[in-house]
C-alpha cells in the first residue's frame, strides 16, 4: 500500500482576528495539506494555538514547528503534548528543538548546556511517559521521576520530530525521533542531511525509511517578487549572530555575506546590514514569484530526499493578508 504523500503548512492564529485564521486553517485542511505546524519564539504560545487547532480540524497532524527544549520541563512538554493528542484523537507532532543560547539564556535564563545531550535526555523521559506514563530517569542534563495523572485514550502517542541543522542533531534524530524537521537548506543540500539521518538510524538498528524527512520551504507566491526579497534579507539578517545557523550557511558558501552583516551591525549601521546579503542567495533557499517555481521548488526537496516538506508562506508583513492565502492555495497538492 503506497505511503500518503504528506505536505505541511506553517500556520499561526496570530495576526487577524482569530475567526479568520481558523477560516484559513480550516480552508488548508480542504485543500489537502497533511500536517499544520506552529512556530514558537516569543509568542504565541504554541501548544494553547494547538489546542485550537485541535478543536478546529479533523484530519491534518498538529506539530509544534517547534520548540524550545529547555524552557519547560520534559514533563510539562509531556503534558502539553498528550493533552494536544488527546483533543485531536491522536494527531500530536512533539516539534522539539534546542533554539538558541539568545533565546535559552538571555530570554528565559535557562542554560544552553550540552544541547545534544539535552535533547537525548529530554526525548527519553517523553518517551517515557508517552508509553508508560512514568518516568523515572537521571541524566547528566535532566532528572526526572514522575506520574502522569492523566490517561492517554488517543489511537497513538504523539509522535516525536527534532530540529535538526548539523550533522550531530541530525544523526540524532535517526537514532531516535520519528521525524526532522530541517530549515533553511537549498534542496541540492539535503542529500548529504538525509545520510547523516540514515547514519543514525542505522547506528541505532532502525530502518531508515521509518524516519520521516521535514523541512521547512520557504516562499512568497507573488508578483512584487523585490518587496518579498527584500522581507527576507531582514529575516535571514537575524541569523548571522546564530553559531548554529552560520555553520550551517556556511556550508552553503554565504560565510562572507553573514560575516558583512555581522560588521555592518557592530558598527550601528543596521539598515544597511541586511542588504550585504545577495538576491542569489536570498534564491538558494526560498522561492519568491508564481506558483510553478513554489511547486517546482517542492518538488526538487522531494527528489532530493525530503519526505513531508511544509509549506512557509513569508513575505512582506504589509501584505501578508494576501500572500499567506495566495501561497497557501498555490502550492496545495504540491
Amino acid at each position: 500500500m503506497a505511503q500518503e504523500k504528506k505536505l505541511g503548512l506553517q500556520t499561526s492564529i496570530s495576526g487577524g482576528p482569530l475567526a479568520d485564521r481558523l477560516a484559513i486553517v480550516s480552508e488548508a485542511e480542504q485543500l489537502g495539506y497533511t500536517s499544520l505546524w506552529i512556530a514558537e519564539v516569543s509568542g504565541p504560545d504554541a501548544f494553547v494555538s494547538l489546542a485550537a487547532l485541535a478543536l478546529n480540524t479533523n484530519k491534518a497532524e498538529l506539530a509544534t514547528g517547534v520548540v524550545p527544549i529547555q524552557i519547560r520541563t520534559p514533563g510539562v512538554m509531556a503534558m502539553g503534548f498528550l493533552t494536544i493528542n488527546e483533543l485531536s484523537g491522536g494527531r500530536a507532532i512533539a516539534g522539539l528543538g534546542v533554539s538558541s543560547p539568545v533565546i535559552v539564556e538571555r530570554w528565559h535564563g535557562a542554560s544552553y548546556r550540552k544541547p545534544v545531550t539535552a535533547m537525548r535526555e529530554c526525548v527519553t523521559i517523553m518517551r517515557q511517559l508517552f508509553t508508560d506514563g512514568r518516568s523515572k530517569f537521571a541524566g547528566e542534563i535532566y532528572k526526572s521521576d514522575f506520574r502522569l495523572g492523566m490517561r492517554a485514550t488517543a489511537p497513538r502517542p504523539p509522535k516525536i520530530y527534532l530540529a535538526a541543522l548539523n550533522a550531530p542533531m541530525l544523526r540524532l534524530a535517526g537514532e531516535i525521533a520519528d521525524g526532522v524537521l530541517m530549515n533553511y537548506s537549498p534542496p541540492e543540500a539535503i542529500a548529504p542531511m538525509v545520510q547523516h539521518i540514515h547514519e543514525g538510524a542505522k547506528a541505532a538498528g532502525r530502518d531508515p525509511s521509518a524516519i520521516d524527512v521535514g523541512i521547512y520551504i520557504r516562499m512568497c507566491i507573488t508578483t512584487e517578487e523585490d518587496k518579498a526579497v527584500d522581507s527576507f534579507r531582514r529575516e535571514l539578517a537575524g541569523y548571522a549572530f546564530v553559531d548554529s545557523y552560520n555553520k550551517m550557511f556556511a556550508r552553503y558558501g554565504l560565510s562572507a555575506e553573514f560575516d558583512e552583516v555581522r560588521r555592518l551591525w557592530k558598527e550601528g549601521k543596521r539598515g544597511e546590514a541586511p542588504k550585504a546579503i545577495k538576491e542569489e542567495s536570498c534564491r538558494k533557499i526560498a522561492v519568491f514569484g508564481p506558483a510553478k517555481a513554489g511547486r517546482d521548488f517542492v518538488a526538487r526537496f522531494r527528489e532530493a530526499g525530503v519526505t513531508h516538506p511544509v509549506v512557509f508562506p513569508i513575505g512582506p508583513a504589509a501584505t501578508s493578508a494576501r500572500d499567506y492565502p495566495a501561497t497557501m492555495r498555490a502550492l496545495a497538492g504540491a
